[in-house]
């Protein structure tokens, strides 16, 4: 069954703890987006505030480092104790030194590509990533990408599966003939009004264990 992670990116920032207890009860995780505006257009969350949110829920924490340099970031916030910390292929860096680095504070590394990266790079990571995140979406926003459902059908086995950008429940059905482990859902979740009437709709849809 898929699960359910809430990206926090898009929920609101002036009730972000509402936010968070309206729909904690519905998904496995949230989703923490740090972005430096380089990587992609936009700037997202920061250390000091997921610091905040860490001992404000008991929800695991997911980061997605979307960073040219994420060595220092990924040392970071593996320390507080987060869940996962997922790391851009295109992004500056030794990836197995990265991995290594998360992995060694507790926390599992997961190498992510961008919408348009070959899937053929996953394969230099598949003896020390613990799993793939998968945009299907431009960074930083933009409509699902259409080679989703592809791409995906032609990642390396053996490995967990996250996707990230523009999932809604349309995709579910297909997502899990695919054997997609996590759906990440940011609009779909927070732009209905009632979140807490929506993520139990999303959740249902997924089925009990999500």
């Amino acid at each position: 069954m898929i699960k359910l992670s809430a990206s926090l990116y898009a929920a609101d920032p002036l009730r972000l703890a509402d936010n968070i207890d309206s729909v904690s009860s519905y998904v496995d995780s949230f989703h923490i987006d740090i972005m430096d505006g380089w990587f992609s257009p936009e700037f997202g969350l920061y250390g000091r505030l997921v610091e905040h949110i860490q001992d404000y829920t008991k929800v695991p924490l997911d980061v997605h480092l979307m960073l040219r340099h994420p060595m220092n970031a990924a040392i970071r916030f593996s320390e507080m104790g987060v869940r996962s910390v997922a790391f851009h292929l295109e992004g500056d860096h030794c990836s197995s030194e990265i991995a290594a680095a998360i992995k060694s504070n507790g926390a599992r590394a997961f190498a992510a590509i961008r919408h348009g990266t070959h899937v053929s790079q996953l394969e230099q990571v598949t003896d020390f990533a613990d799993g793939f995140l998968f945009l299907t979406a431009p960074a930083g926003g933009g409509p699902f990408d259409e080679n989703a459902f592809k791409r995906l059908s032609a990642r390396p086995p053996g490995l967990q599966t996250v996707v990230d950008g523009k999932i809604d429940p349309s995709h579910f059905g297909r997502l899990a003939e695919l054997h997609v482990e996590t759906a990440v859902v940011g609009a779909a979740m927070f732009s209905h009004g009632n979140n807490a009437r929506r993520a139990s709709e999303l959740a249902a849809l997924i089925g009990p264990s999500g």
